[in-house]
C-alpha cells in the first residue's frame, strides 16, 4: 500500500510539474484590465468604479471557490458546511448593514415598498416554484451562476452551454414576466416584519436564528468527520 502511494505522489507531482505556466496570461489580463479601467475613468468614474468592484468580487469568488450549489450540497455529499457557514456569515453581516441603511427610512410615518432600501416584494407559491427550479437547475448544471462564471473564467468549455441556458432562461422571464405578475405575484402578500414589530427585535430575531443555523452547520460537519 505504501508503494502505492509514494506512485500516486510521484504522478501527482510530475502532472504538477508538467503543467503550462499561466503567469503571462494573468500579466496579459492584468493589463488588459487596467487599460479598460483607465478608458472607463474617462468616460465616467462610476463605470470604472464599479469594474474595480467587479474584477474584486470575481478574485475573491475565484479563490473562496464561492458556489451556491455547493455550499447546499457539500454537507450531503461529503459533509463539508465550509461554504454554507459562508453564507451564514454573509447573512449575518448583511442583516446588520442593511438594518442601519433601513432605519432612516423607517423612522417616516408612511412605509412604500418600493421606495424602501433593498428589494422588499411579495411572497407567495411563485417563490417556491421559483427556488424549487432554481435549485434543480444548478444541481444539474453543476453550480450557481457565480460558480458557473468562475468556471469560465478558469477555462471550463462546458459551462458556456450553461450561461447560453442562463441567458435563454432571463430573456423568457422578461418576456413572460407580465403574465406571471397579473396571474401570480400580484395577488400574493409582502410581509416585511418591520411593518409589525419594531427593527430592533426583527434583527436580533433574525440573528438567533442565522447563529442557530451555523452552530448545527458546524456540529453536523464535526459529527460526519467524526464517524469517518
Amino acid at each position: 500500500m505504501s508503494n502505492e502511494m509514494a506512485a500516486l505522489i510521484k504522478e501527482r507531482q510530475r502532472q504538477v510539474k508538467n503543467k503550462k505556466n499561466q503567469a503571462p496570461y494573468g500579466m496579459v489580463l492584468l493589463v488588459i484590465a487596467i487599460i479598460l479601467c483607465v478608458v472607463l475613468w474617462q468616460n465616467h468614474y462610476m463605470y470604472a468604479i464599479c469594474w474595480i468592484m467587479g474584477v474584486g468580487i470575481g478574485i475573491i469568488i475565484r479563490y473562496s471557490r464561492f458556489c451556491f450549489a455547493s455550499a447546499f450540497r457539500d454537507p450531503f455529499l461529503v459533509g463539508n458546511t465550509k461554504l454554507l457557514r459562508g453564507i451564514l456569515l454573509a447573512l449575518m453581516v448583511s442583516t446588520i448593514g442593511f438594518a442601519v441603511i433601513q432605519s432612516n427610512y423607517l423612522n417616516q410615518n408612511t412605509i412604500d415598498y418600493d421606495l424602501i432600501p433593498g428589494a422588499v416584494s411579495s411572497v407567495g407559491i411563485h417563490v417556491m416554484i421559483g427556488a424549487f427550479l432554481f435549485g434543480v437547475g444548478m444541481v444539474i448544471a453543476g453550480g450557481c451562476a457565480s460558480g458557473v462564471l468562475m468556471r469560465i473564467g478558469e477555462g471550463h468549455a462546458l459551462q458556456w452551454v450553461v450561461l447560453l441556458g442562463f441567458i435563454i432562461g432571463t430573456v423568457l422571464g422578461a418576456k413572460d414576466y407580465s403574465f406571471w405578475y397579473d396571474l401570480i405575484i400580484s395577488k400574493a402578500n409582502t410581509i416585511y416584519f418591520s411593518e409589525y414589530l419594531d427593527l430592533k427585535i426583527v434583527v436580533l430575531g433574525q440573528m438567533v436564528v442565522l447563529i442557530g443555523l451555523y452552530r448545527v452547520a458546524s456540529w453536523y460537519e464535526k459529527r460526519q468527520w467524526k464517524d469517518i
